[in-house]
């Protein structure tokens, strides 16, 4: 079958709309390194991080490209300790190193709306290891 004129301009329409949806990001991701939080949920930005166990603050910075770093400051210019993570869902784990003392994991969940995090902060430097509960809310 031979299409023409506005029927064959349609066919090539229709299929070049197919073409690039099925290329197309669906918006579940934050676009870095597989790190996407599915649903929407997207661990990437900077955190206010309280501990559970002592009261202290830190501040977290998840960048789109898998890397995290922890800060001193709240100005984020003093990092402390580094790491990666992945992210699935509402769902984000990690693995860091903290110099000087050791390394250690993240194991976390992230509120629905992405404004809020609890997080295990697991230190292997310890023997058992130690699980620090923090929470946080994203800056």
């Amino acid at each position: 079958m031979k299409l023409h004129g506005i029927g064959a301009a349609k066919a090539v329409l229709v299929g070049l709309m197919v073409a690039m949806m099925a290329g197309c990001d669906n918006g579940n991701s934050d676009g870095g390194g597989g790190n996407g939080g599915g649903g929407g949920a997207s661990v990437v930005g900077k955190w206010l991080m309280v501990s559970g166990e002592s009261g202290s603050t830190g501040y977290w910075e998840f960048f789109a490209n898998g890397d995290f770093t922890m800060f001193d400051d709240a100005g984020y210019t003093v990092a402390h300790a580094s790491g990666t993570f992945t992210q699935s869902g509402a769902h984000v784990t990690g693995t860091f190193e903290n110099p000087g003392v050791g390394d250690g994991e993240i194991d976390c969940t992230l509120s629905a709306d992405s404004q809020a995090i609890e997080m295990d902060f697991i230190e292997h430097w310890h023997d058992p290891y130690k699980h620090v509960p923090f929470t946080g809310t994203k800056n």
